[in-house]
């Protein structure tokens, strides 16, 4: 296939966010040879794009620099890139093809909307000195630079992120109470099975886990004092530094008056085409149906992301080339490094209603599968990259997912 040609306007394509999604747009659409102008409209973090993932790990635990998570420029070997590195696009016109960008409009052939997600930070939990949400470089930086004084940590949320950091922390060797709101970590991610072992390794670690507990109310009198943690059972404790991993809201505010669906990120087509021809949604905001699993999707891995990006660029070149756009069915992935073992999950599991446990490895680490209705949707495991990469290929092939098995030593539940 030639190189697709810029539409006859010379309207650039812009790229909304300063994130990874944003970052694969821009390399993709110059790795596919077009020739036209780019903007890339970099969001307010005003650094370079990164791997998000490092960030409550290999950067929280000082292995890895900043320079070392940076993403590399995008190639311009083709495309004429415009980087606008500290902006915001703040409105987009419901009745043409153009965005305010910091008071500018800029007029478009082609919108990529890839601003992402921002840290749930209940209101009276904001600004308080000593507490910290963990979603952007700045954050993960703030908290680094807290940690050598040793600090007293209170994690607030056991979902990935929350329960990253406790084991990042006390890889370090640093004192940690963990807050889970439900009776496991990460359950409302990887299932039962896994939350339990989940558990058994914090606990292990020294970890001290406070199960199905809300925090109520954090009170710091002082800049550098302790943060004092009101539960909702009446206890309470305090702590030096405090931790939010209370999960993520997106970034689809300045969209709301665009006539496009945000009620639940931006809501597009099975090929990532929102409501508008023009603009096409990529990253952590597409909600999109996906063709396997027969139900809209919005997935937060960075897997999808820069896969979704791809194809969004694939989807807006089919367009310009009169090709029928392609529907986007990668299965989701995510993977979470904790305590030098390696969780790993594909598929989507929300709504099974029967799994299969079998063993594996030294003290009998869990591998899950998940069935809806007989078919095999999700696969889960420690450890076990073959086995879930190979459900994996089960999950995207109909036909034989639904004989899919893990192992012989595999025990049903039905729930």
């Amino acid at each position: 296939m030639g190189a697709p040609s810029p539409p006859t306007s010379f309207r650039p394509v812009v790229g909304a966010g300063g994130t990874p999604a944003a970052h694969t747009v821009v390399t993709e659409l110059d790795r596919r040879g077009f020739t036209g102008n780019v903007v890339w409209v970099g969001g307010d973090e005003g650094v370079a794009a990164y791997s998000k993932p490092a960030l409550s790990k290999e950067f929280l635990q000082g292995k890895l620099a900043r320079d070392r998570i940076s993403l590399p420029p995008p190639p311009t070997d083709h495309i004429r890139l415009r980087r606008l590195d500290r902006a915001l696009c703040t409105r987009l016109d419901p009745e043409a093809d153009r965005v305010l960008v910091d008071g500018t409009w800029i007029d478009f052939d082609a919108l990529f909307v890839c601003t992402g997600m921002r840290a749930r930070v209940p209101r009276p939990f904001a600004g308080l000195p000593g507490v910290h949400a963990l979603r952007t470089f700045a954050d993960a930086a703030a908290i680094r630079a807290r940690l050598t004084g040793r600090p007293r940590t209170v994690v607030v949320g056991a979902g990935l992120i929350g329960s990253e950091t406790a084991a990042s922390l006390r890889t370090l060797g640093l004192p940690v109470e963990l807050i889970a709101s439900g009776a496991l970590p990460m359950e409302d991610i990887v299932g039962r099975q896994l939350g339990e072992f989940c558990l058994d390794q914090h606990t292990a670690h020294g970890v001290v886990t406070r199960a199905s507990t809300m925090v109520t109310a954090l009170t710091c009198p002082s800049p550098g004092g302790p943060v004092t943690v009101e539960f909702d059972d009446g206890t309470g404790t305090r702590a030096d530094l405090v931790v939010l991993g209370l999960g993520a809201v997106t970034s689809c505010d300045w969209l709301r008056d665009a006539g496009l669906d945000t009620s639940d990120g931006l809501r597009c087509d099975a090929t990532l085409r929102t409501g508008r021809a023009s603009v096409f949604a990529a990253g952590d905001i597409a909600n999109w149906p996906h063709p396997v699993f027969g139900r809209r999707l919005r997935v937060e891995h960075w897997s999808n992301a820069s896969a979704q990006a791809r194809h969004a660029v694939e989807s807006w070149l089919a367009d310009l080339e009169g090709r029928e756009r392609p529907v986007f069915a990668d299965i989701p992935y995510f993977w979470s490094d904790q305590y030098g073992l390696k969780y790993q999950m594909a598929g989507h599991a929300r709504g099974h209603d029967e799994v299969s446990v079998a063993t594996t490895g030294p003290g009998g680490r869990p591998f899950v599968t998940y069935f809806r209705e007989g078919r095999l949707v999700a696969a889960a495991g420690v450890n076990a990259t073959r086995a879930v990469m190979r459900t994996k290929a089960l999950i995207q092939s109909p036909a034989t997912s639904s004989a899919a098995s893990p192992s012989p030593h595999g025990m049903r539940e039905t729930t």
